[in-house]
């Protein structure tokens, strides 16, 4: 992969201590809803899937974005020049990603039926996404709800995640001279996250063609808007279908 981002030099001391920082944010609030998720279904019964949604968003999501401005202030690095975020290029970015996000859609729809048809072949039933499910169902018809879904899926975690994976694990990675691996590493654990079986693989694909585009652009634009456009696709397929 031809690199075009610049080497960051991050501290590999503030890398750990920011993926550490989640990881124990992610299991501390996992512990929680398993406590008190009989409480919340019998409080809400009607919401407290998104309850429980929203409840694990604000612990990765949501902790992640404030753990990496803590850590680009650690490191003296502006979004600028820690993410090459440019004004002057940013809608154009920002459309080439809407295509790219776009153009990778049916490619990871073909690849998910295929997987769904290979597992139902060997009598195995995977669990779909608890939001796809809610969208399925019609668990979340209510448009507050469906307003609250979308933009979890089509704004926070595109941004977010793209900061966390592309622009600082990636590329740390990448940087301590190991390219393959952090190409590998970064869109196992971009998968990993998003907890189902189903769309593991079609995940992977995709993250790795999100760090082909950072490289090419040298600008996470394009990656957020490619995320944001490809999770839009889903989000609508999901709840028409």
């Amino acid at each position: 992969m031809t690199r075009s981002v610049p080497n960051k030099n991050w501290s590999s001391r503030d890398v750990a201590l920011l993926l550490l920082g989640i990881f124990l944010c992610v299991i501390f609030s996992s512990l929680l809803l398993y406590a008190f998720m009989p409480v919340i279904a019998e409080r809400f019964p009607n919401q407290s899937n998104l309850i429980i949604v929203g409840l694990n968003t604000f612990s990765f999501q949501g902790v992640a974005a404030v753990l990496i401005l803590l850590f680009l202030h650690s490191q003296k690095m502006t979004w600028k020049r820690a993410f090459g975020f440019c004004r002057n290029s940013f809608v154009t970015h920002g459309l080439h990603g809407i295509l790219w996000g776009l153009a990778a859609f049916p490619v990871s729809l073909v690849l998910l039926e295929a997987l769904e048809f290979l597992l139902d072949s060997v009598g195995l039933t995977p669990e779909t996404q608890t939001v796809v499910k809610m969208l399925q169902d019609g668990g979340a018809q209510a448009i507050g709800q469906v307003i609250a879904i979308g933009a979890l899926s089509i704004i926070v975690a595109p941004f977010v995640e793209e900061m966390l994976f592309r622009g600082v694990l990636y590329i740390h990675i990448r940087d301590m001279g190991f390219p393959t691996l952090a190409v590998g590493v970064s869109a196992l654990i971009f998968s990993v996250v998003h907890g189902n079986i189903l769309v593991f693989i079609p995940l992977v694909l995709f993250a790795i063609f999100l760090t082909f585009l950072y490289e090419r652009y040298a600008d996470l634009t394009v990656c957020i808007f490619a995320h944001s456009a490809f999770n839009s696709a889903n989000f609508i397929l999901a709840l028409f279908s």
